[in-house]
């Protein structure tokens, strides 16, 4: 079905916000994956990749697709966790402190049982704000050793990775986060990941309408790959030309605007 990996040793990370029921206020329907479908990305990356795994056991030299959770979303210990150890796979969670426990997240408990069953639990930012641009560098310094802090108090375990929400990336971002105790920053920007050892790694972002034959071509850095990098750079261009508090309304406006059309025009709804 599939073509051979490429042969020199490299891979792609990809990034998941949520599986399954994607109801809740909090969570962005464009983000979300159903769990038949996630399955299905299992599968595609076992074939190509020969599993699925999270950063440090692939930087450690396990074969493998990285897969990434960020926001910590209730779905990743009931949807996305049992599916990851059926299949004898790890993933990365990324959270936030200031929301592990609320409605619609993972508790602490929870995540201390995915860490306990092999999954990386690591950090997403102290309380998932948009505006780390806009912090000045010692707040954004404080934010990212006490979310790396609390999580390790919670889960036991060491917290080595930050993903930034929104996946804003000010310049100072990858000098704050190694002297805060980070070994890697992984961004939303789409690209192919090699053992070379540079802080900054990307991801690739993984939408609703995203097809798993698409796995192939972005670990060939094909065409897919391409679209996601051309998607990247219009989004980038948008939030610096708008700022991100505007970027964020009007996106808001937009999908809404979308979430009401689509039932008219399916004759199934």
């Amino acid at each position: 079905m599939f073509g051979s990996p490429p042969p020199s040793r490299s891979t792609v990370a990809l990034l998941y916000h949520a599986v399954g029921d994607c109801s809740g206020a909090h969570i962005d329907p464009h983000y979300s994956v159903s769990e038949d479908g996630f399955s299905r990305h299992i599968e595609v990356c076992r074939q190509l990749g020969g599993g699925v795994v999270d950063t440090h056991a692939w930087m450690a030299g396990k074969q493998g697709i990285i897969v990434t959770f960020d926001d910590g979303n209730a779905s990743d210990h009931h949807a996305a966790f049992p599916r990851l150890q059926a299949a004898g796979g790890s993933a990365d969670f990324f959270v936030t402190p200031r929301q592990v426990g609320t409605p619609g997240y993972a508790t602490w408990a929870e995540l201390r049982e995915m860490a306990d069953h092999g999954m990386s639990i690591q950090a997403h930012g102290l309380d998932h704000s948009y505006f780390l641009t806009a912090l000045t560098p010692e707040r954004l310094r404080e934010d990212l050793r006490r979310a790396r802090l609390e999580i390790e108090d919670h889960v036991g375990r060491p917290v080595t990775l930050l993903a930034p929400p929104g996946g804003r990336t000010p310049p100072s971002l990858a000098e704050a986060a190694r002297e805060c105790g980070y070994t890697h920053v992984l961004s939303s920007e789409p690209a192919l990941i090699d053992p070379r050892g540079e802080i900054m790694l990307g991801r690739m972002a993984v939408t609703k309408s995203f097809q798993p034959s698409s796995i192939e071509s972005l670990l060939k850095g094909g065409r897919a790959l391409l679209q996601a990098k051309a998607r990247f750079v219009v989004l980038r261009l948008a939030k610096e030309a708008l700022g991100d508090e505007f970027y964020q309304s009007v996106r808001g406006v937009l999908l809404r605007a979308v979430g009401r059309i689509r039932p008219a025009q399916s004759p199934r709804q």
